[in-house]
């Protein structure tokens, strides 16, 4: 693996330690000498890399692996080799939640693991530059616009001197500003309901919602209104999340659509709603070929209606095998409505015949069960020339490098760790099946 590409320099400097608002903050990094700007407020960690006087990359610490992933698929539709398999790879890879057994690991906390899963990507030829610099880009954006929803007040930041040896774009910090702000002003017009990308809506009443759509069209929209937020959904469709809720609100307002509460962490992000509204400027130059501003196209129903009339109507086959009825039943309760026809195994020796005679779409895999164990099952499945392209994902407790490890080469394409929630295992679906 070809990951030497950066030079670290750790030394803090605390005399760049300043107090500032977020507008400011961003304002100032013009000025700044090379190097990275570290904040953290309210438990959250920003960092903004700056060369040149150019944004080269932005970030926050809640689950930034998961915005990766995101922005992956949406640019997965220009790079088919962005498929659900290297997603997962990079994933398992990557994305361990212990530092201490991370395989990749950043010798200081202020490089993020997802942009060297992008160096990664670029030195094996998997992402061409140019496509990566239209990634860090849209991530950059949307990293920008959540932190100038920051509530008024000083931040503290800090200044760590070190130099990227590999950079994909630079971004103006007064042009995206500018674009973030309006994009800001856009959000805030949809509030006081829709307050936050990160809030998921569900159909709660069809015939409503007929008023405005014809039947087949209001079915498709409830089966894919399942616990995504609006980030997640620009992702399944390439498009715009401002794009999607825009469309989305009168929806919302009519009482067709429930919004609820965005999903830990992305609780802990600051709403667009109480951002204060800014007078709208005119003739923003926008990115080339970067930044489409999708926002303003479509702000009618029909155009979210188009949509949602090609989403595909399956029901997913969905085995899932654990020794433990428990888990089994918690699965079911997650999963068990019309979208999905879910097999349940206890026995792992009796699974195989099983899953030849279903053909499920997805496996959901326990690691830990007497007689044949997951990792062996999984191994089996995967010498079968009719069931080997079937995503498993192997569910465990245990968090470890090496259990990571073990899962991929048994063939696991991914991994769910115990305890998870219902949102965990839908975004799990999104990757695989959607």
């Amino acid at each position: 693996m070809k990951l030497g590409l950066l030079i670290v320099r750790a030394d803090i400097d605390m005399t760049q330690s300043q107090k500032t608002s977020a507008r400011e903050l961003l304002e100032s990094l013009e000025l700044s000498r090379d190097g990275c700007v570290y904040v953290v407020r309210d438990r959250i960690r920003w960092s903004f890399y700056i060369r040149r006087g150019k944004l080269v990359y932005a970030s926050h610490s809640l689950d930034s692996f998961e915005r990766l992933e995101r922005h992956l698929r949406t640019l997965s539709r220009e790079v088919p080799a962005l498929d659900d398999k290297l997603r997962s790879q990079l994933r398992l890879m990557f994305d361990d939640p212990s530092p201490d057994n991370a395989k990749y690991k950043v010798t200081s906390e202020i490089l993020c693991v997802e942009y060297l899963a992008i160096l990664w990507l670029v030195d094996e030829n998997y992402l061409p530059k140019p496509m990566a610099g239209k990634l860090v880009a849209r991530m950059i954006q949307e990293v920008v616009e959540v932190f100038l929803c920051l509530p008024d007040g000083e931040l503290s930041s800090t200044y760590h001197e070190h130099f990227l040896q590999k950079n994909y774009c630079g971004l103006s910090i007064n042009l995206i500003l500018k674009i973030c702000t309006k994009r800001l002003q856009t959000w805030y017009n949809l509030g006081p309901t829709i307050y936050s990308p990160y809030q998921c809506p569900y159909l709660v009443s069809q015939v409503t919602a007929e008023k405005r759509m014809s039947p087949e069209t209001v079915q498709r929209l409830g089966r894919v209104l399942r616990g995504f937020n609006f980030c997640q959904l620009g992702a399944l469709f390439a498009k715009d999340p401002l794009a999607i809720a825009k469309q989305l609100s009168p929806l919302v307002s009519d009482g067709s659509i429930l919004l609820r509460d965005p999903l830990p962490p992305f609780d802990m992000l600051p709403r667009t709603y109480y951002l204060a509204p800014e007078e709208e400027q005119e003739n923003i130059e926008k990115l080339a070929e970067t930044f489409s501003d999708e926002a303003n196209s479509g702000e009618d129903i029909s155009s979210i209606s188009q949509v949602f009339a090609h989403q595909s109507v399956k029901t997913w086959k969905i085995v899932c095998i654990d020794d433990s009825e428990s888990m089994l039943s918690i699965i079911n309760s997650y999963l068990g409505n019309e979208d999905f026809q879910v097999t349940l195994i206890q026995d792992s020796l009796k699974a195989l015949m099983k899953i030849n005679s279903i053909r499920p779409d997805l496996i959901l895999l326990d690691i830990g069960m007497p007689n044949v164990d997951g990792y062996q099952l999984c191994y089996l499945i995967r010498k079968s020339a009719s069931l080997r392209d079937i995503p498993i994902v192997m569910v465990t407790g245990n968090k470890g490098i090496i259990d990571r490890a073990r899962a991929r080469i048994a063939g696991a394409t991914d991994y769910l760790t115990k305890p998870f929630l219902q949102t965990d295992l839908l975004k799990m679906m999104m990757r695989h099946l959607m």
